[in-house]
């Protein structure tokens, strides 16, 4: 397979490009096409299931069956983006409103945050750890 003597070459012959061309579609035919590598009594499932990598599988389990939609989804390819929602976008007024009601509700959830008092604890410890100095840890390994 490797060449040991300096200068010479050792070329492929055209029995090994046949035997090759020969093992490439013996492949492609043994794979053949996706449906016909599906179906139950394919040679190549019946090939794998002599070795061990092929089963057959059972049909689901009764709650499996009532619990998943039949029928197909509609899925969205992959590459494709999804398609735009049927409601028109908001017109400048009703974008406003919907801002500022947003606006109000975070306003109300930010009062009741601050009247809460465990809210208003660990807020007044973590100010703290903030402005003191960090101390080191006594875990810590001791440098050498």
């Amino acid at each position: 397979m490797f060449c040991t003597i300096p200068g010479q070459r050792i070329g492929l012959g055209t029995g090994r490009l046949a035997l090759a061309g020969l093992l490439a579609l013996t492949t492609l035919l043994a794979c053949g096409s996706a449906a016909c590598a599906q179906q139950q009594d394919s040679i190549l499932k019946q090939a794998f299931k002599v070795f061990g990598f092929a089963t057959d599988v059972g049909p689901p389990a009764d709650f499996v069956a009532k619990t998943h939609p039949s029928g197909d989804l509609n899925y969205i390819p992959v590459f494709q983006p999804p398609p735009e929602p049927s409601r028109p976008p908001l017109k400048e007024p009703d974008l406003k409103a919907m801002k500022s009601d947003l606006e109000g509700v975070a306003k109300q959830h930010d009062a009741i945050r601050q009247a809460f008092p465990p809210a208003a604890k660990a807020m007044a410890e973590q100010q703290a750890a903030q402005k003191a100095p960090k101390k080191p840890s006594s875990n810590a390994p001791a440098q050498q």
